[in-house]
């Protein structure tokens, strides 16, 4: 009998051991996920923010003469307007990147035409592409292509090109939503707020980050996800 009593009071002293581990390893994960998901997003806000302040609509600099740009709505800030979540990616993939867009945008480093022949280059476009997919990664790819300096102003580039150089990274990982919204209603020319939402795997601590870029292009708005 008192071999059966021992038993049982050790069952339960060894039940409470095993929970109060169980409580401070999973309060010592939360934690660590919390100081990494709070560091990788600052870095992906901060991305974001370059990005957005690298935009720019296609020139070419004639000397001596003037500024050839094109400012067709391709080359604007392109944006979904509100709330995506990461649910609502699945399926929606194509020009090599992953998930649905969050926003696009063109940086130009401008054509040089007219000066001597060392001088001359062709336009280098850069396009930025910010996609949220199903797994919960917030994608960045960037696609170059260099354009000859005469065909800027006539220039449309209504999908990303095949055949140009493609770079890929993960911003952010466990990403539950991305809001992308205009600060000022009806501004061509608005700072674009985007709140990044992290959420841990199977619970309820989460951890969330803004960025505010102030664009150099129009911004266009776009409600259906991925599908523009």
């Amino acid at each position: 009998m008192e071999i059966a009593i021992a038993s049982a009071i050790l069952s339960v002293f060894m039940v409470g051991v095993f929970s109060l581990y169980r409580g401070g390893s999973k309060l010592s994960n939360t934690t660590l996920w919390a100081q990494q998901t709070i560091n990788k997003l600052k870095l992906a806000c901060r991305e974001i923010n370059n990005a957005i302040k690298k935009s720019t609509y296609p020139a070419s600099i004639t000397f001596p003469g003037s500024i050839s740009e094109n400012t067709g709505g391709d080359f604007g800030l392109h944006h979904f307007n509100g709330t995506m979540y990461a649910t609502q990616t699945v399926g929606i993939n194509g020009n090599g990147f992953s998930g649905a867009k969050v926003f696009s945008l063109t940086e130009s480093t401008p054509a040089k035409i007219g000066f001597a022949a060392s001088d001359n280059h062709d336009a280098v476009l850069i396009y930025h592409v910010v996609s949220l997919a199903s797994d919960g990664n917030l994608n960045y790819g960037r696609w170059q292509e260099t354009v000859a300096g005469t065909s800027v102003s006539a220039m449309a580039r209504p999908a990303l090109p095949t055949g140009a150089n493609i770079f890929k990274s993960i911003l952010a990982r466990d990403v539950e939503s991305v809001t992308c919204e205009p600060t000022s209603v009806g501004s061509a020319r608005s700072p674009l707020l985007i709140k990044i939402t992290c959420r841990i795997p199977g619970g309820e601590t989460s951890r969330t980050e803004q960025a505010v870029g102030t664009p150099n292009v129009d911004l266009i708005s776009h409600n259906n996800v991925g599908g523009w």
